[in-house]
């Protein structure tokens, strides 16, 4: 027992000198404060890979909407297309659909969302135009691309009266 006793406060010590030491060597740096020439502007997009890009670009464009912004190179055979709400690709490109080969578990990394009107209707139209998702409930619906990228279709909640 004053064995015990005599260790402990040289533990403590010893403890009191060590770990400070590992902290400090495991801190991350200081960040200092963005410059305004430095800051983000905003996300321009999402890059995917696709098997079939003329495939996927009709998924995206005649199922759900979305309008070619760009196509790269402009001339020639593509190998990619900028796609958003607009088409204009300084404003909202959302997707970037590339031609190319699927890792293994690429598709998993989590959602693309878009925001509809009515969730239930683009979920069925997915479904009708054969992409059929698990199930369609009323409200925001999950379907799946052509690769099988997972989309959200998110319909907003309706406005809360006060």
């Amino acid at each position: 027992m004053n064995c015990l006793l005599l260790i402990l406060p040289a533990a403590i010590l010893l403890i009191g000198i060590v770990l400070p030491t590992v902290r400090s060597q495991t801190a991350a740096p200081a960040i200092p404060a963005m410059p305004d020439d430095v800051k983000p502007i905003r996300v321009a997009g999402l890059g995917i890979r696709v098997s079939d890009l003329e495939r996927s670009k009709k998924f995206y464009t005649e199922v759900l909407g979305l309008k070619v912004g760009a196509k790269v190179p402009a001339q020639g055979e593509p190998v990619e297309y900028l796609l958003g709400m607009t088409g204009d690709i300084r404003t909202d490109t959302l997707i970037v659909i590339r031609k190319g080969e699927i890792k293994p578990g690429a598709t998993e990394f989590g959602s693309i969302t878009i925001v509809v009107p009515d969730a239930r209707k683009m979920a069925e139209r997915v479904a009708a135009a054969g992409y059929p998702p698990a199930h369609i409930v009323d409200g925001t619906n999950f379907v799946k691309d052509p690769d099988g990228y997972t989309i959200e279709l998110y319909q907003r909640p309706a406005p809360t009266s006060k």
